[in-house]
């Protein structure tokens, strides 16, 4: 299938999206000032524990990461390890949140913990997607593409809630002709939401009863044939009684509710940092030689001064020295012309 990307190197991130065809598939947003460990990177590590109750070693890879975990099962010619061993790994799985990295054994080393190589974005996706060629222009899709609820055509809705366990979907059928509409609906929706925003793990969706076993194998048919196209390992469990089908899909690294929201699906204060930033070199552009004057919230204004990255330097490298910050009561630009 061919496959696009369109690039934007914005203010503190980088933006993708991915398109196949004319239809926009998967968005992804990196922060190269962020030093999570990423599906991808390089780092040396050293063995801490060996521990048979996991089949793995937990390696130790420096710059404040979380321990991460080397399955010995994902290994192919790796010697045995000990603790205190030094190896130079590869992630395999990103590290989410306070749960540790997955790492691939890449060979013997005698550096300390820490990192190697960091890919960037267009290095992942070259990776996933080979033959992926890269536009450059705006992404402006990403801004509200982390909605937890979403409407159907029909008339119904989804609702999106991330816990600590898993990813919990309702279906509603809210104004919808007919419950299997809806849930047919949802089904094609949930598959293209999952694989815009990278979620996955372990995925638990209520679906409107539908009392006639037709109905009931239609959705089943509808739900996988939606994820055939996905490159992403998916697996489902039947619809249950109560109308609850159980599935997990593959998640080697951070979807975009991870980078961009709070676990309750609020932007983060950097993320509504950056998109200030990003507000005020739109108005640049449609305001050329204005002075400007951004203004933002004191939790906006705090994270700024202490960035950790130039984002300074950044702005003023794209737009000229012509702006200034000020604390309000909340995102605003005004241009003076």
């Amino acid at each position: 299938m061919k496959r696009r990307a369109v690039i934007e190197m914005a203010v503190g991130e980088t933006r993708v999206a991915v398109y196949e065809g004319r239809r926009m598939v998967e968005l992804y947003v990196d922060r190269p000032w962020q030093k999570t460990p990423r599906t991808g990177d390089i780092y040396t590590g050293r063995v801490t524990t060996v521990d048979p109750s996991v089949a793995g070693a937990w390696v130790d890879i420096g710059a404040g990461a979380a321990p991460a975990l080397m399955p010995f099962a994902a290994q192919k010619d790796m010697p045995r390890l000990t603790e205190g061993q030094a190896v130079k790994v590869s992630i395999l799985r990103s590290q989410i949140g306070d749960k540790g990295a997955t790492l691939r054994y890449l060979g013997a080393s005698t550096a300390k913990p820490g990192l190697v190589k960091k890919l960037s974005l267009h290095e992942r996706l070259s990776e996933r997607f080979p033959e992926l060629k890269f536009d450059e222009a705006s992404v402006n899709a990403v801004d509200d593409a982390c909605e937890m609820s979403l409407a159907l055509p029909s008339g119904g809705s989804i609702t999106m809630e991330q816990t600590q366990a898993l990813l919990a979907i309702d279906v509603d059928k809210g104004a919808a002709i007919s419950a299997a509409a809806a849930a047919n609906e949802a089904a094609k929706l949930i598959a293209s939401q999952l694989r815009l925003r990278g979620l996955g793990g372990l995925i638990v969706i209520d679906f409107p009863n539908l009392r006639q076993p037709k109905q009931r194998k239609t959705l089943e048919r509808t739900f996988e044939a939606a994820f055939e196209a996905d490159p992403n390992v998916a697996k489902f469990n039947s619809l249950s009684r109560f109308g609850v089908i159980e599935m997990t899909r593959a998640k080697p690294d951070l979807s975009l509710d991870d980078v961009l929201n709070t676990r309750y699906g609020a932007p983060t204060v950097p993320t509504q940092s950056l998109r200030a930033l990003r507000r005020l070199t739109r108005e640049a552009t449609v305001s050329p030689g204005a002075q400007l004057e951004l203004f933002v919230t004191p939790e906006i204004n705090a994270w700024l001064n202490d960035a950790p990255f130039d984002w300074e330097a950044e702005v003023t490298d794209r737009i000229g020295a012509r702006f200034k910050i000020t604390t309000g009561t909340s995102v605003d630009v005004k241009a003076d012309r």
